[in-house]
This record gives structure tokens, sequence and C-alpha cells, in this order.
């Protein structure tokens, strides 16, 4: 059953429904004139009645003008019968036949606003955004005083974050000649200008805007508002009112700012500490800053929190301005003493003591505004109190409260990113950590083990990294908590495994992993651990073991088509050619609907085949792929490489490359590629560009690429450098798993000469 596509009542630029009914006069086709005294055409033969047609059916014939129509006419013909063909397939819910057909009557009628219109309407109901926008753009220049148009426009733009147009939009809109200055419309469409200018950080044209919206604010008689434009504005004006002042503030337009500020306080009954903040925004501005002291003590009277640490902040700035910077933590103190609970201004007063060097004074003011809440602003300004006075045991306490909190690592992300940049402090924390594992009870547990080993990996510590890891998975092991000892292990195993692999220690991976399988708390993941157990084997050249692990995995969840594709790539990873493509085929018959690892097994059934040394139907693989996708990158890199490397089809294999190239330059396999086609070319001095690079980037050490390099050197006579680069290819492919026999061979010929 076919799923019609429904459009959706409000689209972002939707038309008044009533434009359907009417044809526009531009698209209506002009009957050509009859002329009543020439005698009817007879036909040339007798009428035959078809199937088709009824017993008393005249035969339709074709529409012959008496007078030849031009090019012009014809094309508004044309697009008149699209134009209606799209409104009857939009009538039967056929959204997408009308937008094709609404197309073809635009491409007949290019200046027709009409059509336009309705293009942008569907375009945006089948989320075709770009042409949506296309559509409105010629719209606007077909119509420069559709005001709401360019309105509309800007506002999507600015919903695609495309800031600089959306405002350009805006400005054409407010300056057109067919808008009303006095209107509801304008008034919103410079609101929205000003929003738009202070996200681009255009301060003084933000702050005009804001005039006209603040006149209309404060003298609404003497606009046309609509009801709901009106309300709109109501609904938000107490904050609105704020806005507008503080950016009156910003570009110094001081009365207008005192006027604002005091609209907010009334549409903020009961609050007036909030207007004194503001004004004492304005003096500081202008200079008074007693005054301004004196206005924002009002504020801090009420025990307002509202303006949060910027508050306290401002105080500072004061202060400093009366040269009365020793005031700060005394106020403060006061200011605390009187608001208990206000734990934003004890954190900031821990912060200043902290600042001050009384570090005893900030600790205490931290933990007893912290409580028992957990609250992670607090630790986090609990822990970089520890940073700064290098208190490492308690840092390491105060990281695992954080962790338990749940949310707490990713909102200290921006600390754990300065902390892992700091060797000197990792390597402590890591040295303390260590001592405190030792004792009874250890002082560390699984979470702050968890980001220590995190925080060592970051550093480049591995070593530290793995022990930590090691601890943490086996103190997740003890908890006294299940869901600690299931979800945590399996956590910190993704995490270790990450590393391990990094480090291609794939028998270190491999044990982990047994563990991890027969851990009776990781049963739902038991599948896929063993799915990862097998690789790892594999890579660590256990061949035998990793199918029997395969081969478990595959009984116990026999339609798995990733364990099948898994089976086959073992014995290709081995070399193992024969049993690679039998269980290549086999998966390609078993999963042909599998078209993403069809695609896969087809490159790695190439390559078995190549390597098996029939490269004929090596090749013939590749070129079929090649018909189906001929844009592929992949495809195109690896036929052409087996081209350049039997030495044929050289300047298609080199233009294939590039097209691989093109679409991934820092490829490293299609930088080798390319560099070998004109290695074979004999143009040595660009390919060395391109192995020289390819060397560089992470795997560059490849015994193939460091041998192609090696072989370029060689015939730009550079001997010495080809000799060293030969014997890293050879300790590369000796290291390999499973070590390249062939390559070897070839290698220490090269050597050997």
């Amino acid at each position: 059953m076919s799923r019609s596509i429904k459009m959706p009542v409000c689209g972002w630029l939707f038309l008044p429904a009533v434009l359907l009914l009417l044809i526009p006069a531009a698209l209506t086709a002009e009957m050509p004139g009859k002329k009543g005294d020439e005698p009817a055409q007879k036909q040339a033969s007798p009428k035959v009645i078809t199937l088709e047609e009824g017993i008393a059916d005249d035969v339709t014939l074709p529409f012959v003008p008496a007078k030849p129509r031009s090019k012009t006419e014809q094309k508004k013909i044309d697009s008149a019968a699209w134009y209606m063909t799209g409104r009857m397939r939009e009538a039967r819910n056929d959204f997408v036949g009308a937008y094709e057909a609404y197309k073809l009557a635009m491409e007949d009628n290019p200046n027709s606003l009409e059509i336009y219109r309705v293009l942008i309407r569907l375009a945006s109901g089948l989320d075709k955004t770009d042409e949506a926008i296309q559509y409105a753009q010629k719209a606007v220049e077909l119509d420069p005083g559709d005001y709401e148009l360019m309105r509309k426009l800007g506002l999507h733009m600015a919903g695609q974050g495309r800031f600089e147009e959306a405002v350009n939009f805006l400005e054409k809109a407010s300056e057109s000649p067919a808008i009303d200055k006095k209107s509801g419309v304008y008034v919103i469409i410079k609101h929205d200008q000003a929003n738009l200018y202070e996200r681009l950080g255009k301060k003084e044209e933000a702050a005009q805007c804001w005039e006209v919206v603040f006149k209309a604010l404060t003298k609404p008689d003497d606009y046309t508002f609509e009801f709901n434009t009106r309300a709109q504005l109501e609904a938000k004006q107490g904050k609105l009112f704020e806005r507008i002042g503080q950016s009156f503030l910003e570009t110094d337009r001081l009365k207008l700012a005192v006027e604002a500020f005091n609209k907010a306080a009334e549409s903020q009954k009961g609050r007036p500490g909030i207007l004194k903040y503001h004004l004492a925004q304005v003096y500081y501005r202008s200079k008074q800053y007693q005054q301004a002291l004196d206005s924002l003590q009002s504020y801090f009277d009420e025990q307002l929190q509202s303006k949060g640490r910027k508050a306290y902040e401002f105080l500072g700035e004061i202060l400093v301005a009366l040269n009365q910077s020793d005031e700060l933590i005394p106020r403060l103190e006061k200011l605390a003493e009187k608001d208990k609970y206000n734990r934003t201004l004890h954190y900031y007063l821990a912060e200043q003591y902290g600042e001050a060097g009384r570090f005893d004074d900030a600790e205490k003011t931290y933990k007893a505004s912290i409580g028992e809440s957990s609250d992670i602003e607090g630790l986090a300004g609990l822990l970089r109190l520890y940073e700064k006075n290098q208190k490492y045991e308690q840092l390491i306490t105060t990281l695992s409260e954080i962790v338990q909190s749940g949310e707490g690592i990713r909102k200290i992300q921006p600390d754990l990113q300065r902390m892992s940049e700091d060797k000197k402090l990792v390597n402590a924390l890591v040295a303390e950590a260590q001592k405190q594992k030792k004792k009874d009870p250890p002082g560390v547990d699984v979470f702050s083990a968890f980001i220590i080993a995190k925080l060592a990996a970051e550093a480049g510590d591995n070593k530290a990294a793995g022990e930590f890891y090691e601890y943490a998975i086996d103190a997740a092991g003890k908890h006294a908590k299940p869901q600690i000892r299931g979800n945590w292990t399996l956590l910190i195993l993704q995490e270790y495994s990450t590393l391990l692999r990094e480090e291609g220690k794939y028998g270190e991976l491999s044990d982990l992993l047994r563990k991890a399988v027969e851990n009776p708390l990781l049963a739902p993941q038991r599948i896929n651990l063993m799915s990862f157990l097998a690789d790892a084997l594999e890579r660590n050249g256990e061949t035998e073991a990793a199918l029997k692990v395969n081969e478990e995995a595959r009984q116990a969840a026999p339609r798995f088509p990733m364990l099948d594709y898994q089976h086959a790539w073992i014995y290709y990873h081995a070399h193992d050619w024969d049993n690679a493509i039998e269980q290549i085929q086999s998966f390609m018959k078993k999963y042909p609907q599998q078209q993403d690892r069809i695609y896969e097994v087809k490159m790695m059934l190439s390559n078995s085949y190549v390597q098996k040394g029939d490269i004929a139907k090596g090749e013939k693989v590749l070129e079929e792929m090649l018909a189906e996708d001929p844009s592929s990158p992949s495809i195109n890199n690896d036929l052409g490489y087996l081209y350049a490397d039997q030495g044929k089809n050289l300047e298609k294999a080199e233009k294939m490359i590039r097209i691989a190239l093109k679409s991934e330059p820092d490829n490293m396999a299609y930088l080798d590629s390319m560099g070998w086609v004109l290695f074979k070319l004999k143009k040595y001095e660009e390919a060395v560009g391109y192995l020289e690079k390819a060397s560089k980037l992470p795997g560059g050490g490849d015994s193939t690429i460091l041998d192609h390099l090696a072989d370029c050197y060689h015939k730009l006579n550079k001997n010495e450098q080809a000799a060293e680069l030969w014997k890293k290819a050879l300790e590369a492919a000796r290291k390999a798993t499973p070590p390249d026999t062939k390559l070897i061979d070839q290698i220490q010929q090269k050597l050997s000469q």
C-alpha cells in the first residue's frame, strides 16, 4: 500500500489557500480567433471506431490554430497546462507530482511570481529547503515590495544559521516602500533585526532597531498593531524592556537605558532591586561609581539571585574603580552571613578566599555550602581549589564524588581537558593514586580510578592508564551494587579496549575480553563481546582460536550477518585465500540485501583473487563494481592501483586514482596509489611528493608505502635514503600479523643488490 506525502498545514512560507483557486493571467492560454467563413476540413479517410471510443463519439483531432503560434505564446500555453496539471495532482494529494509539474510550468514561464509562490510552499512542505530558498529569492527579485516574503525568508535563513544573509533580507523587508512604518509588522521586523544584529555582535545597529521597538511598546497608540502581534510583544515585555535597556546601556544611550529599565521594573512588580541593579550599571557607565555601589547594594539587600554570579563580579568591578578592592571579601562575607542559602554567593566568596591564599576558609566555605547535595558547581570549585594548592589526595576524592553525581563528568569536561594537558599534574595525580590504592581501605575507588586512567591516557601515559583501567575494572567487579558491577565494568572495558587496540596490544586485549565474555553481569552483551574477542584473537595471530570463538557466536546468533561477515574476514586477514573466497561467496548468497556489507566483501573478494595470483578475476570483480558505481572513490582507487601494479592502463589508472584522491586528499591509501602510478609512469619527482605525504600520516609506517617511497628514492639516485626505508619496510613487514612473506622476499632482494 503506497503512502502519500502529507503537506503541513502551515509551511514556513505558506501561501493563502485562495491562490490555488486562481489561474494567474500570465499563465492563461489565449485561444486563437475563430474564422466562421472558412469551410470545414474534409477527412481523408472514413472514421474507424476503436474499443476506446463510444459508438456516438467523434474522433478527437489535434487542435490546429489558424495562425501559427509564436514560441512565446506556445510556452505560455505549455506553462498554463503544467500549472493546471500541478493543481490537479495537488488536489489528489500527489504533492511530489504536483511539485514536478509546477517546476515545468516555471521553466516555460520563469517570470511568473504566482508559480514561484506555489513552488516555495511545496518545496518547504517536501523538505526541499535549499530549493525553497532559491525560489523565494527569485520571487523577491520579481517583487521587491513583498516584505512579508522577505521577512519569512530572512527568518528561515536565520534558522539555518545563515545570519548575515538573514539580516540582509530583513533589512530589505523593513526598507520596502510598501511597508507601513507605523504597522505592527514593521515593529516585529525591527525586533527580528535587533536579535540578529546582537548575534552578529553589531551592537549599534541592534540598538537602532530596539529604539523602534521601544517606542512602539511605550506609545502603542501611535502604531496599528494586530491583536496577535501586540500580544506577542506584551507577553514578554518585562524581559524585553530589560534586554532593550541593556542594549541602550552598551551603546551609551544612557537616558533611554534608564527609561527602559524603569519600564522593566514596572513590568516586574514588587522587585525594585532589579531596577536598582540596572541603574547601578548606568551609574557605572557614566563613572558615578559611588552611586553605582549604593544602587547595587539595594539589589543585594533584597537577597535577589536572578543576576547570579554577574552581580558579585560587578561588585568587584565597582570596588576596583573606587580603589577599594580590599573591601570585596568583607562585603561578600556580610552578604553571605545574611543570605545563608545563596550557593552562588557562597561559592564566589570561597573562590575569592582561594585567590587570596586563604585555603582553609575556601575549603570550609565550599564544603558548608555543598553539604550533602553533591552540587556540581561547588564540587568543581573545590576541585580547582585542590588542584591549585596541590592537594592531590583530596582532589582524587572530589573526582570520585563528581563522577558519581551523574552529569558531573560532562560538566567538568573543560577542567578535565585542562588537567590532561598538564603532564606534571597528571604525573602527581598518578603517583598519589598509586599510594592511595595500597591503603586499607583503598583511597581510590572505581570512579576516581576511571578518571585517572582517562587523564593518563589523554596525557600519553598509556602504562599508567592501563594500570588504573585494570584497577577500575577490578574495583567495579567487587562493588556492592550490581549496576556498578555491570554497567561500569562495561564502560571501563570499552575505554580500555580502545586504548589497547590503539597500541596494537591484541594479546592483552584478548585476555581482557575473555574475562568479559565469562562475566555473567555482561551476559546481554555476550555476542558482541565474542565478536570483539574473535577480532582481537585474529589480529594477534591466533586464527584457530578466532574461528572457534566466531563459530560459537554464530551458533548462538545464527541470523546475525555481522558474524558471518567476520567469519569470512578472519580467513581473509589470515591470508587463507581459498577459504576467504568460499566464505565471501557464501555471504553474498545468504545476504544479498546487505548492500553495504556486499560492497565490502566484494572488495575483499577482488583482493583475495589478486593475492592468490588470479589477477584477471580480481580485476573483473572491480570492473563490474565500477560499472555499477563509476564515481566510487574506493573502487576507482583499488582498480587504478591494480592496473598500476601491473604496469598497464597507466593513464586511465592515474585518472581513476585522482577521482579517489579528490574526494579525500589526505587519505593515506589514495596518496600511496597516486605515488605508485606516477612511479610506473616514471614521474619519480612527482611520485615522491605523494608518497612522502602518505608516509607522514598516522599509519604511514606501512611496509608497502615505505617500500614504494624507497623505490622512488632509488630511481632518483638517493640510495642511502632508499636503503634506510627498505630496512624500515622490512621490519614493518615482519611485524605484520600475519607477515607478508612475498613482500619480505622482495625487500630482501632489493637490499641485497
